[in-house]
């Protein structure tokens, strides 16, 4: 063997011996896959495999041998464990009914194991269940489930008991497609199978006793007074950058506000916000610079800042992240207690390793891949990746360094922290990239180059946090007051910068996931989705040939929508640019999101209705029109749309029907968008929220309203869906948004019973997630994601 190879083989032999626990993590990881997979029966003849293969390599070797016992011992000890755990999951009481989608009206005591989350009107959280009542027979269980409950806010915390009744449900899948997925993260994270819904009217009772374990109730409790402590002389317009303070420091992420949060989603700048290594790391290095500085020796500055990480860990709502975080620097520390060389590979294995013991399921967890994928990166590559950086700028290495000028030595040094920052940056970009192609369609190129430029920021945030909360815990009012109006204005910088880098061009990309099946050149897709009574739609429009398919919004969404459903829509399409935007009328939960729509997708074209807009949203829309120069077209009864180019004997046309001269002007649905596409022998009537007074208008004006397909909304104060207008329109299916709360989003029962009697199918958009209409000349089919159903729609006789 060449004396290379030979010393390749020596190095490679010392690497694997040097950081054993990495490959008994990876062993680990194959174990419970292969169980989670139900492939568990071919476990045996791997491990045995492994024992021979290591055996046979080390025969003369003995730690390879030891270190082949230890990774089979992990690959089956690991692959029991996760065994246990979905033996544990699968044994609720009521596992085969929530199996079978059926609800189920239970009783029982729990307590929440999870901070709860106060909402307007209710309260979620997780709610660790101890006992159910079923038939009357108290059934003792041990099972978590997402927990929500209408009408109370106040008085839950975590560990508090309660006995309640209520109605026990299967988890629901994505409502959008690439969107969350509520069934599968909760049986990943809290190994739920249903979610218990606490109505208005059913029993809740809050017991005395509470439960859980006193130092994640003391961790809690001590971040609400650091929160108060960072929100101390914040006024009302402040707040929304004060809230992002406690998020990047405290990982209180539950009042972050998401408009804001969005910019550093878009920068690829996100993981900030996720309490890490990056925040561990600067909390070190403040407390071990002071432990320093007044004289504590370096061993026992240490051993007191290891029990200080692992409890902001626990204070940070015992996230994933933290954790891995503050193990891994705790065991980093450690080795220079006793006094070991550290193993920066050794150490990360530990911490993943550590995490899985307590929960085989969080392997699967996004958060968990990622926060390992990129710390493997950084450990790997980032020395070789700064070394290959630096070299041409660097000094000559063999020139001896009391030969350089201060000049150069400060040449050097600025080179060699430079380019550090830019390979971390680059690799941990790397090394997240396959991942978030994976799980989200997307990523970002610019957070390259963002990250060097707003991580240092997040360092001073920190610093500044941690001061803020001395100068309180010490009732120094005006010094905490103070700091935190200083720490506001770098949260404001740095909120700026992420806006800045979102908003470039090609900064965020949607990579998608195929395209739709049983689409041609001649088919327009058509997206109806809308969460909370909210509305939104995506339209395809065919392209000619060899052209792409091109893209309209008509009314983006509320937020809630937008986020939900309309946004993992985009990433799954792959679309990066829309056309136009449009909005029906002045709607908060139909247009709420659209400033964002326009500063991320770049439409060239904004349609409207003719009439005034009140929306407390719209003069950012016009401002955004205004700023970025986007032609804007104000659609009037009459009008007629040619979205798409002729690529056969006909074109869809869409109509604008309403509003016009006569249209009611009382409140803003009166006067919305009135829409009438026709394709060959199919046609589609999109009404928005119009009600009694737009309908009568309408009819009486004569207008064609006859269609196959009508999309509504619920008009906020009188009835829509008049049987006039019903008999006029004569649709075969009818689309329409609902929702329980508040009344006027619901449905009428005098409606339901017209379509009955006529025979039209109706699909609400509460429990059928985004509808696909794959619109051609001779047929429509329609499309329900979260249920799954198929239908579709022929011309009439």
């Amino acid at each position: 063997m060449p004396i290379s190879e030979e010393k390749r083989g020596r190095a490679l032999r010392n690497a694997v011996l040097g950081n054993p626990l990495f490959p008994c993590a990876i062993a680990a990881m194959l174990g419970i896959g292969i169980v989670d997979a139900g492939s568990a029966t071919v476990l045996f003849p791997l491990a045995l495999l492994g024992l021979l293969v290591g055996g046979w390599l080390g025969r003369k070797d003995r730690p390879l041998v030891t270190l082949a016992f230890g990774m089979a011992i992990s690959l089956g000890g690991f692959a029991f464990c996760h065994h246990l755990r979905l033996e544990k999951i699968e044994s609720f009481p009521l596992a085969s009914a929530l199996h079978d989608l059926e609800s189920i009206e239970v009783a029982g005591r729990g307590w929440f194991s999870e901070r709860p989350q106060p909402g307007e009107r209710s309260t979620s959280g997780i709610l660790h269940l101890e006992a159910l009542v079923i038939r009357g027979v108290e059934i003792p269980c041990d099972h978590r489930v997402p927990v929500w409950i209408a009408g109370r806010t106040e008085g839950f915390h975590y560990g508090t008991q309660i006995r309640f009744s209520g109605n026990l449900k299967p988890l629901e899948s994505a409502s959008s497609p690439g969107g969350f997925d509520p069934a599968r993260f909760y049986y990943r994270e809290s190994g739920s199978l249903g979610r218990l819904e606490i109505r208005a009217g059913d029993e809740l009772t809050i017991l005395e006793e509470t439960r859980g374990h006193p130092l994640v109730a003391f961790a809690n409790s001590t971040r609400d007074r650091l929160e108060r402590g960072l929100l101390h002389e914040v006024e009302a317009g402040e707040e929304p950058y004060a809230r992002l303070i406690t998020a990047m420091s405290l990982g209180a992420r539950e009042n972050s506000p998401e408009d804001l949060e969005e910019y550093f989603r878009l920068s690829g700048t996100m993981h900030i916000f996720a309490v890490s290594g990056l925040h561990v790391g600067i909390l070190a290095g403040l407390f071990l610079g002071l432990f320093l500085a007044v004289g504590i020796p370096r061993r026992w500055a240490i051993l007191i800042l290891i029990p200080i990480l692992l409890f902001y860990a626990v204070m940070t709502g015992l996230r994933p992240s933290a954790i891995r975080a503050a193990v891994m620097l705790s065991i980093f520390l450690g080795a220079f207690v006793v006094k070991e060389k550290p193993r920066p590979l050794n150490h990360l294995a530990f911490a993943a390793l550590f995490l899985l013991l307590f929960d085989t399921q969080q392997l699967f967890l996004p958060g968990f891949q990622l926060s390992f994928a990129v710390l493997l990166s950084i450990t790997l590559l980032a020395s070789p990746m700064q070394r290959w950086t630096a070299g041409p700028w660097l000094s000559d290495p063999f020139l001896p360094k009391s030969l350089h000028s201060p000049l150069r030595r400060a040449k050097d040094h600025l080179v060699g922290t430079l380019t550090a920052a830019l390979a971390v940056s680059l690799v941990s970009w790397l090394g997240s990239l396959g991942l978030l192609v994976w799980h989200f369609q997307s990523f970002s190129p610019i957070g390259i180059v963002a990250n060097l430029f707003l991580v240092p920021l997040v360092g001073v945030i920190v610093t500044l946090a941690l001061a803020s909360l001395v100068g309180y815990g010490l009732h120094l009012g005006w010094l905490a007051g103070f700091l935190n109006q200083v720490n506001i204005l770098v949260a404001v910088g740095l909120t700026s910068m992420a806006q800045f880098f979102a908003e470039l061009p090609g900064a965020h990309r949607h990579t998608g996931r195929g395209v739709l099946p049983e689409t041609t050149e001649q088919t327009l897709t058509l997206d109806v989705m809308g969460a909370r009574g909210e509305m939104a739609t995506l339209w395809g429009w065919p392209g000619a040939a060899g052209e792409d398919r091109r893209y309209w919004v008509i009314d983006p969404g509320g937020t809630f929508t937008y986020q939900q459903e309309m946004l993992p829509l985009l990433r799954s399409r792959s679309v990066n640019r829309i056309e136009a935007l449009g909005i029906t009328h002045g709607d908060i939960g139909h247009i709420g999101a659209a400033p964002i729509v326009m500063t991320q997708f770049h439409p060239s074209l904004f349609l409207e209705p003719e009439g005034p807009n009140r929306s407390t949203v719209y003069p950012e829309i016009r401002g955004i029109l205004e700023t970025n120069g986007i032609e804007s077209l104000i659609l009037s009864a009459g009008m007629r749309l040619r979205p798409a180019p002729s690529s056969g004997p006909t074109e869809p046309i869409l109509q604008v029907l309403s509003p016009g001269p006569e249209t009611p002007n009382r409140i803003a649905d009166d006067r919305a968008l009135v829409l009438r596409l026709e394709w060959g022998e199919m046609s589609v009537l999109l009404t928005s929220d119009i009600g009694f007074a737009t309908e009568k208008a309408l009819l009486e004006e004569g207008v064609l309203l006859e269609s196959d397909l009508w999309i509504r909304g619920q008009h906020s104060e009188t009835a829509s869906g008049t049987p006039a207008f019903v008999e006029a329109v004569d649709a075969q299916l009818v689309l329409s948004t609902a929702a329980d709360f508040p009344s006027f989003e619901s449905v009428s029962e005098s409606f339901r019973t017209q379509l009955d009697e006529e025979g039209t199918p109706l699909l609400t958009l509460d429990g059928t997630g985004v509808v696909t209409l794959e619109i051609e000349t001779d047929q429509i089919r329609i499309r329900s994601h979260q249920d799954g159903s198929n239908r579709q729609i022929s011309p009439r006789n």
